[in-house]
């Protein structure tokens, strides 16, 4: 691919107003539930979180949810009914749409490949300020950064689910699995939140990446946006374009013969 600058400004038009669709309804709607409860369930659960000796809630913040549910009890109970909740939610999404949506996209969009294990050793130093000039390996519809905090966000929600119905429903569970929960528990909701805080930088805040915030709302890309982040995707629909114009070129072919008879 050419530099974007090579590109004559009426081709620049058409990528800018060519869309292509990147989330499906069932993603977006998905998306913006986990965001609801993450905006629900962190700040109540750092609130919970009273030891002294961790640091990490301090006591204004602890006071504030107290007085805003009334007592300690019922802000607990807040917490894990909405962790219940988003557990039973996120499940069932998983459960009913594992093999039309879940399936396929982790075996065409998750898998790290030579181009992604080559840009997740130059992209964080570029972020540094090194290899400038250098180009990325292009990339699928999910840069490598995207893909790698896939795996945690996956491994940690899958943690923070399982870690949390032991903490919920401790009378039931032996003391050692107890004990391991709470760490697994905080551990999982830190290494969520650390990639959290990048991918709300890159994606609403990164001027570059400003489209891929929309996207979540729209479900589509511009073609000179996937042209630019996602060439390895891109090129794969001007494959599809190319090979669907051909089927309806020979489709309208045979209805010419058939008339001609």
């Amino acid at each position: 691919m050419s530099d974007s600058h090579t590109i004559p400004l009426p081709q620049r038009k058409r990528l800018r107003e060519k869309l292509y669709k990147k989330h499906n309804l069932a993603n977006i709607l998905t998306h913006w539930f986990n965001v609801g409860m993450w905006l629900m369930l962190l700040p109540t659960g750092i609130a919970i979180i009273s030891s002294p000796r961790l640091g990490l809630s301090p006591l204004w913040w602890q006071e504030l949810f107290r007085n805003l549910f009334g007592s300690t009890a019922n802000l607990i109970r807040f917490h894990y009914t909405l962790g219940l909740l988003w557990t039973f939610v996120l499940s069932f999404n998983i459960l009913v749409g594992f093999r039309r949506y879940f399936v396929p996209f982790a075996t065409t969009r998750m898998l790290l490949d030579k181009d992604d294990i080559e840009w997740l050793k130059i992209k964080p130093l570029q972020m540094l300020g090194f290899y400038r000039g250098r180009k990325l390996p292009p990339q699928d519809a999910y840069n490598a950064g995207q893909k790698l905090y896939m795996y945690v966000v996956i491994l940690g929600t899958v943690s923070i689910m399982l870690s949390g119905i032991v903490m919920t429903f401790k009378t039931i569970f032996p003391p050692l699995l107890k004990q391991i929960a709470q760490p697994v528990h905080w551990v999982s909701v830190g290494a969520i939140v650390a990639g959290l805080i990048i991918h709300v930088y890159m994606g609403a805040i990164f001027p570059e990446e400003k489209e891929a915030f929309f996207s979540m709302f729209t479900g589509k890309v511009s073609a000179w946006y996937a042209r630019a982040h996602h060439e390895k995707w891109y090129r794969l629909k001007i494959k599809e374009e190319l090979a669907w114009e051909e089927r309806v070129e020979k489709e309208m072919a045979k209805e010419v013969q058939h008339a001609d008879l």
